[in-house]
């Protein structure tokens, strides 16, 4: 980390001596993801995702998809996080944006075949203990066997998997988790078999914006965008656009652990993410400070107080009740919205242990031929907190990778 920093204040000098374009580089994208992840990152892997980041974002062009739209996330030092827009320029979510586009694709590849409604439940080996294929189930409890000499390890994390999270993150108990009901960690399961290793299981990152009666996650992107959260008194807490473990830890010293994301009209006109939420019923609204505080159930005065304390610290570029250096625009254009939020368990770091190449390895450090890993199911990236945006960066760099490998692998 310390010889990143130096790297890094090596070339912002360099920029500004000619400060053309926008700062930005692999070395300040590493340095973000190691400082984010407290340095237990796997740094081999961190290189990777950051080096192979923009060349990344050209691939998915080359696929059909267009995530031009620039933004801040948390813990990122600069701008960095790109999502889709949609046909009137507003900001869409990536998840339902990137699939239809990847299933495309797969149509037009007439040598792969997609299998739905279909379980898998082992990878097989061969009487010579080489990976033969996966055996499944499908949906009328039919078994379904394929016959692969490589498999690709694809299926997610375990934050869904109540018992596998507090198995090992006892803490965690009683949390509720945004993702998908499929999210069980049987890829790891189902490696370990192999003699698969694993790494920082422990790592399970906590995302401070859920909704708190779905748990239904709300973007990182509005805070990033210029959205505030303030507590049950009606009060800023924290540096909103910090590490996503270090806005949990203070959302969950507030009263009920329960706090609301502000935000105002003229950030509804940009995202139909916003939209989005309004139509699912998960905003309150007020034309000004004090209306939408009595909304809310909050001080009114306090409320009042907060925007316009924030709006100035927005016109002066200085935030120092909390040391935030995101501003973006003020909250000043009613109608105003709110959205009670708390944190929820949302990513798991851990995962199974893999080379710059996605070859899974054993517990003696050996990669297991013609087994390979990607994106959540892998663990190292990421260290003990994922920023936002590696997710996708992640997915779509080692998930690259990991199929040039395989197909290496083949000859």
């Amino acid at each position: 980390i310390t010889a990143l920093a130096a790297k890094v204040k090596e070339q912002y000098a360099a920029y500004q001596a000619n400060p053309e374009g926008y700062f930005d580089s692999v070395e300040l994208m590493e340095l973000d993801t190691m400082v984010g992840g407290k340095g237990k990152n796997n740094p081999t892997l961190v290189k990777v995702l950051a080096e192979q980041s923009g060349p990344a974002i050209d691939y998915l062009e080359k696929l059909g998809m267009t995530i031009h739209n620039v933004g801040s996330f948390g813990g990122a030092s600069v701008k960095r996080i790109h999502r889709p827009v949609d046909e009137n320029g507003k900001v869409i979510a990536v998840g339902s944006y990137m699939i239809p586009v990847l299933e495309e694709n797969l149509k037009k590849r007439d040598k792969i075949t997609l299998l739905t409604s279909v379980t898998a439940e082992e990878i097989t080996k061969s009487e010579d203990g080489k990976i033969s294929g996966v055996k499944a189930k499908g949906s009328s409890g039919n078994s379904v066997e394929v016959k692969a000499p490589v498999v690709i390890v694809a299926t997610g994390g375990f934050a869904a998997n109540k018992e596998m999270v507090e198995k090992y993150q006892p803490s965690l108990k009683g949390y509720m988790s945004t993702n998908a009901a499929g999210a069980l960690g049987q890829g790891i399961t189902m490696a370990e078999a192999l003699g698969a290793d694993t790494v920082d299981m422990d790592q399970i990152q906590i995302h401070p914006t859920v909704t708190t009666n779905d748990a239904h996650l709300i973007t990182e992107g509005l805070r990033g965008d210029g959205a505030i959260l303030v507590n049950q008194e009606g009060l800023r807490f924290t540096d909103e656009v910090g590490t996503r473990d270090a806005v949990s830890k203070a959302e969950i010293e507030q009263t009920n652990s329960q706090v609301y994301l502000v935000l105002d009209n003229k950030m509804v006109e940009k995202s139909a993410v916003i939209q989005g939420y309004i139509k699912s019923g998960y905003t309150v609204t007020g034309e000004d400070a004090k209306s939408l505080a009595k909304a809310m159930g909050v001080p009114e005065d306090a409320l009042e107080k907060t925007i316009t304390e924030w709006n100035e610290s927005v016109a002066k570029k200085e935030d120092t009740a909390f040391g935030r250096t995101s501003f973006a625009d003020p909250l000043d254009t009613a109608p105003f919205y709110a959205i009670k939020v708390t944190p929820g368990v949302h990513h798991t770091m851990g995962g199974l242990r893999i080379n710059e190449v996605t070859e899974v390895l054993d517990k003696n450090g050996n990669a297991i031929p013609g087994l390979f890993a990607a994106g959540e199911v892998t663990g190292g990236v990421h260290g003990a907190n994922r920023l936002g945006g590696n997710a996708v960066a992640d997915f779509t760099v080692f998930g690259k990778i990991a199929g040039e490998s395989a197909a290496k692998f083949q000859g």
